[in-house]
């Protein structure tokens, strides 16, 4: 009877934190040593989890794609810290853009699983460079992750 009542308690969110810690649960190994702006789409990577997170992995395999976070570490030492690019002539706000140069140097991208073996996922078009630190996997699911109709500009 307590679980029933306890979902009409009402719930008061604490402060968000200001600072966020995040650890590294695998890295990224492709041999591609210097970002690029385009090109991943062949690039085969080797996503080697450490060993605490291997388990976490399990039943990975069974879909045709992930999504991978990575923090994007060689973008957080860049000197320029843009609000803006150009993209096809037009001055874009940096987070309209798929730049590694945004705020938290985060990357996610939806990319197709080739084949899952004990900790080492290897996956195709990981735009991300050998040794980047990958901070989350997950299922890719079209019921929530496709958008067939989205617009984008310049297209």
């Amino acid at each position: 009877m307590r679980r029933f009542l306890d979902r009409f308690r009402r719930f008061e969110r604490p402060a968000p934190p200001e600072r966020i810690t995040l650890e590294a649960i695998g890295h990224v190994r492709n041999g591609v040593a210097r970002p690029r702006p385009r090109g991943w789409e062949r690039v085969v990577s080797r996503i080697a989890l450490l060993p605490e997170h291997a388990a976490r992995a399990r039943g990975l395999d069974a879909y045709s794609h992930v999504i991978a976070v990575c923090y994007l570490d060689l973008a957080a030492a860049a000197p320029a810290k843009p609000s803006a690019l150009a993209v096809g002539g037009v001055e874009t706000g940096i987070l309209a853009t798929r730049s590694q140069l945004r705020p938290n140097h985060l990357g996610v991208s939806a990319v197709p699983l080739l084949g899952v073996d004990g900790a080492v996922l290897r996956v195709r078009g990981l735009d991300a460079i050998d040794g980047t630190p990958v901070l989350d996997l997950k299922p890719y699911l079209p019921r929530y992750d496709a958008h067939p109709h989205a617009a984008i500009p310049h297209d």
